[in-house]
């Protein structure tokens, strides 16, 4: 899926994220909302960790594959589902407009997740490193969220205290 960003004194300010399949263009602009094709979108309104539709990538590298692993074990019998759907871009833009609750990863590049990063924060929902601090270009390990406090926080804990990772 074609995505892109542009920061402005490493901040991201605009993001754009197309789905060729579904001919649908994601956009934001930092202060200004979160669109497809031209609608405002919101993120989706789950308040419980337990009605959660987690996404995540599959991981190119071993240590990547096992955090990944880890994070599946320990949420699984937490959270509604957990899906694995391919583009991390496609599956932000998705938590953006409300079709996920989360998406997470353990590792991913800036590249792959700028857009999204600000579409989710633009659509009401939050955006952080897998430790709760502020996503910056500089974050590998990543949590995007609809932002409620029992979705966001407690996926993050779980994935600290029970799977290990951080």
């Amino acid at each position: 899926m074609p995505s892109i960003a542009a920061a402005y004194n490493g901040e991201v300010v605009v993001g754009v994220i197309f789905d060729p399949h579904r001919n649908e263009l994601f956009t934001a602009v930092k202060g200004r909302g979160a669109k497809m094709n031209g609608e405002t979108i919101h993120v989706g309104e789950q308040t419980s960790m337990g009605d959660a539709v987690v996404a995540m990538g599959s991981p190119p590298g071993e240590e990547s594959m096992q955090m990944s692993l880890k994070g599946v074990h320990a949420l699984m019998p937490k959270v509604r589902t957990i899906r694995m759907l391919g583009s991390a871009a496609l599956m932000l833009a998705w938590v953006a407009n409300g079709r996920l609750t989360c998406y997470w990863e353990y590792d991913l590049s800036s590249w792959d997740i700028a857009a999204g990063a600000l579409l989710i924060r633009e659509a009401g929902g939050r955006f952080t490193d897998l430790k709760g601090n502020d996503f910056d270009l500089r974050s590998r390990k990543i949590c995007g969220s609809n932002g409620q406090p029992d979705v966001h926080d407690g996926i993050l804990r779980v994935l600290q205290d029970e799977a290990g990772i951080v």
